[in-house]
C-alpha cells in the first residue's frame, strides 16, 4: 500500500565540514547517501519524496521550514523526517512508521532501537513548525506540540547510525 498522504522530507543542506563534503554527494557502496534513502524509500513505497539541498541553513529545522514554504503540503497528513545522515535505515522501518501513523495521525512515531531513539521521526503536519522554538529546534516543537509520542520498537540499527565523519562508515 503506497503512503501517498505521508510527504518525505530529507534534509541535506549542511556544507558536511565534519564529513569533507556535502553528505547528500557521500558515496556508500557507490551509490551517494541521497541514492540509499531515496531507494529505501522508494522500497517502502513512498513516493513524495523532497531533498531539501540547496539552503543556506545550518540546522534541520531551518531546512525544514525553507522547504515547507516552497511546497503545496495541503495534501499531506504527515512528515517524514529523514536526516541525509542516516543512510542505513530499512525500509521496513519506513513501513512501520507509516503504519502506525496511519493508526495514530496525531501523534509523532519515532523509531527504537534497543532502547534509544533515532531517526527518521514521522511528525503530524498539524504541527506549526513556524512558531518561536527558543532556539532548540525540531524536538521543542515536538514536545510544546505534540498530542503524543510513539517510540516504535523496531530491530534496526541504522536509526542510531548517524553518519557525522568518513570514519563514521566503520561503524557498520
Amino acid at each position: 500500500m503506497p503512503f501517498s498522504d505521508i510527504l518525505t522530507i530529507i534534509p541535506a543542506s549542511g556544507k558536511g565540514k565534519r564529513f569533507g563534503q556535502p553528505k547528500h554527494k557521500a558515496l556508500l557502496n557507490g551509490k551517494t547517501f541521497t541514492d540509499c534513502i531515496i531507494n529505501t524509500l522508494k522500497e517502502a513505497e513512498i513516493n513524495n519524496i523532497y531533498l531539501a539541498k540547496d539552503f543556506t541553513t545550518t540546522d534541520m529545522l531551518s531546512t525544514l521550514r525553507c522547504a515547507l514554504k516552497q511546497l503545496n503540503l495541503h495534501r499531506f497528513s504527515g512528515f517524514l523526517i529523514f536526516p541525509i545522515d542516516h543512510p542505513f535505515v530499512q525500509p521496513s522501518t519506513i513501513n512501520a512508521l507509516c503504519s502506525t501513523f496511519h493508526q495514530f495521525p496525531e501523534m509523532v512515531i519515532r523509531p527504537s532501537c534497543n532502547g534509544k531513539t533515532g531517526h527518521p521521526v514521522l511528525i503530524p503536519s498539524s504541527l506549526d513548525l513556524f512558531i518561536d522554538d527558543n532556539e532548540e529546534g525540531l524536538a521543542s516543537i515536538i514536545r510544546t506540540q505534540a498530542k503524543g509520542i510513539i517510540d516504535l520498537p523496531v530491530e534496526d540499527k541504522g536509526i542510531l547510525l548517524n553518519i557525522n565523519r568518513p570514519e563514521n562508515l566503520l561503524w557498520t
